[in-house]
């Protein structure tokens, strides 16, 4: 890959993200609902900041790749800005590298900005975004398949939408009903609960449990980089 050629896509995907409404709505949605249950919500309902923490975390960790990355890669299909990419000699590999990059980083940025909001401890924040990163590049490649599938914004939501719901539901319910917890115990998001739940209570990093989690989000992302090539190789980006 040219580096030149990915630095400058990963600059004009940034400003992209920046100029779309439906994106930077995506991206706020953790932090506002950190917010309401920070300073509105949390006393009345009793909720800790560490329960209001990995709730929104567990937010921006299922939501941006599932959403907003297949919704960056249908915007360039919509808006015909693919086929000039294309054109102009950029290869796949750039094209999609550049997505994920930036798809990673704004999910960092908005852990972050969550882990501030709901006043987390500092020597804890390293763990923490080891855990994020870890959990999200569980995700990253079936959020570009769904981007892949997607002929604009609006099917990329909704092809987008199951795998949002599998990733998000589980680790949420887990403590409702054994079939759920059962569930939850292989997606990519009750991994970052288990790893930074596990520290924050003083547990080792490497403990059986977060060992588990870690073999987990490994598993995801193996199954969804054989996936994503299997789509890529028969279709490519263009179709």
């Amino acid at each position: 890959m040219n580096i030149r050629i990915l630095k400058t896509l990963i600059k004009k995907d940034c400003k992209t993200c920046l100029s779309n409404k439906n994106i930077l709505f995506m991206l706020a949605i953790p932090v506002l609902f950190c917010v309401l249950y920070s300073y509105v919500l949390g006393n009345a309902e009793g909720m800790s900041p560490m329960y209001t923490l990995q709730l929104c975390a567990i937010f921006s960790v299922s939501m941006i790749p599932t959403t907003v990355l297949p919704a960056m890669i249908a915007e360039e299909k919509e808006k015909n800005t693919l086929r000039s990419l294309i054109l102009a000699n950029v290869k796949g590999q750039e094209f999609l590298v550049s997505k994920l990059a930036v798809c990673m980083a704004l999910t960092v940025m908005d852990a972050i900005i969550v882990f501030f909001v709901a006043e987390g401890e500092i020597k804890a924040l390293p763990v923490y975004l080891l855990s994020i990163v870890i959990s999200t590049c569980g995700l990253l490649f079936l959020g570009a398949v769904a981007g892949l599938l997607s002929k604009d914004q609006t099917s990329a939501g909704t092809i987008g939408s199951p795998l949002l719901m599998l990733v998000m539901i589980p680790p949420l319910f887990s403590n409702i009903h054994e079939t759920i917890s059962k569930v939850a115990v292989f997606v990519p998001t009750t991994s970052f609960q288990t790893i930074f739940h596990s520290y924050a209570e003083g547990g080792k990093l490497l403990q059986h449990d977060n060992v588990t989690a870690i073999a987990v989000c490994a598993v995801w992302i193996a199954a969804g980089y054989v996936i994503f090539n299997i789509f890529y190789k028969r279709k490519g980006i263009d179709y």
